[in-house]
């Protein structure tokens, strides 16, 4: 499809948004809404990745320092007896509900989520401990302790999107029936824009540019249309024709006067849930890979299942195909850039499987798989 970049700018990047250890086996319960007044993100933010001290929460009280501590677990996949946590995190667009508390292990915490969560318990017992499930217990307080823009630059707020999910379910009629001409481009140039690419647009560029998820990394002149998936590709093609069937030609962009003032967010539909088809070794994190299993991979595959093993944990690859490829996936989060990794984020499987994944590829061809 041709697109003039007068009046169709294109982007490219990948989505980021802050969270912590995904350890998605299976998805589990239905699709989750987002609503513009919803609050979404994270208490502390680093608690996966940093070793807080008792600063961190000082004058919070039992009650926010309980979902402090209860949010560690939620970010490995833990459910809860509770009522009143489980409510909480189901309100959370990052949160994955996977184990029961009888399935879930303290071994899955990494060295800084164990620490904290026991600097975190000190506290709160300091404090008289939080007694859950009460019969008039509020969400009013915590909400007020998240943390501004999630206290990450990584924090994505769905509500900052016009589709949150452009790029993981197929848009329909019925979606774009009350967008105006302006919502339709910029919601086209969206899924653009996820892919990073570098806009000529002053006015494209301004918008994007004040999105926290958005990095420009692609300029036109590299850029191509194969980085979009199937959805991407359906979307911008069904967005494109509303934009004109409303507008000749399209939405003239840089037009004087324009204004972002009536550009809403439609991220009411459902996001995309992970299921283990969406992984090479789908709990890679939880159990020890055996030499038999991995040699069955492909040197590719082998490279992609150790890799993930690190997305998973938010790491930000500079390894343009592994943005890719790792891009496209729903459960994937970059949080962490290279500089500012360590290993000791991993637990002891993690750690296990990384040397038998790297192993058994570097014995296959002494240079690994190469990656472009």
């Amino acid at each position: 499809m041709k697109r003039g970049f007068g009046k169709a700018e294109k982007g490219y990047v990948l989505a980021f948004a802050c969270c912590g250890m995904m350890l998605v086996l299976l998805m589990l319960g239905g699709g989750r809404r987002f609503h513009a007044d919803q609050v979404y993100g994270y208490l502390l933010p680093n608690s996966s990745y940093t070793y807080l001290d008792e600063s961190a929460v000082a004058g919070w009280p039992a009650q926010v320092v309980c979902y402090a501590k209860n949010e560690i677990y939620a970010r490995n996949g833990r459910r809860f007896v509770s009522t009143e946590l489980q409510n909480w995190f189901n309100m959370q667009y990052w949160y994955t509900p996977i184990y029961t508390p009888e399935q879930f292990s303290d071994s899955m915490l990494n060295a800084y989520e164990t620490a904290n969560v026991q600097m975190l318990s000190n506290v709160e017992a300091s404090l008289g401990m939080y007694a859950l499930d009460g019969n008039s217990y509020s969400y009013d307080l915590v909400r007020s302790y998240l943390s501004p823009g999630g206290g990450s630059q990584y924090y994505v707020n769905p509500d900052t999107y016009i589709f949150y999910d452009s790029d993981s379910r197929y848009l329909t009629d019925s979606d774009l029936s009350n967008l105006s001409a302006q919502e339709l481009c910029y919601a086209k140039n969206e899924i653009y824009a996820r892919r990073g690419y570098i806009f000529a647009s002053t006015e494209l560029s301004d918008y994007f540019n004040a999105k926290n998820w958005y990095w420009g990394t692609n300029d036109a002149s590299t850029f191509s249309d194969s980085v979009f998936n199937s959805i991407e590709v359906a979307n911008v093609s069904l967005l494109q024709q509303k934009e004109f069937s409303l507008v000749p030609g399209g939405y003239v962009l840089d037009q004087p006067g324009y204004t972002y003032q009536n550009i809403g967010s439609y991220s009411g539909g459902y996001v995309a849930q992970a299921t283990s088809s969406d992984y090479i070794i789908y709990d890679s994190a939880v159990r020890y890979l055996s030499e038999a299993e991995v040699s069955a991979l492909s040197l590719q595959q082998m490279c992609y299942a150790r890799n993930e093993i690190y997305a998973r944990r938010g790491y930000i690859f500079q390894s343009q195909e592994l943005r890719d490829y790792f891009g496209s996936k729903s459960w994937y989060y970059p949080t962490v850039p290279a500089q500012s990794f360590s290993d000791q984020v991993f637990n002891s499987v993690e750690i296990a499987n990384i040397d038998l994944l790297k192993r058994v590829e570097y014995s296959i061809n002494p240079n690994g798989y190469q990656l472009y």
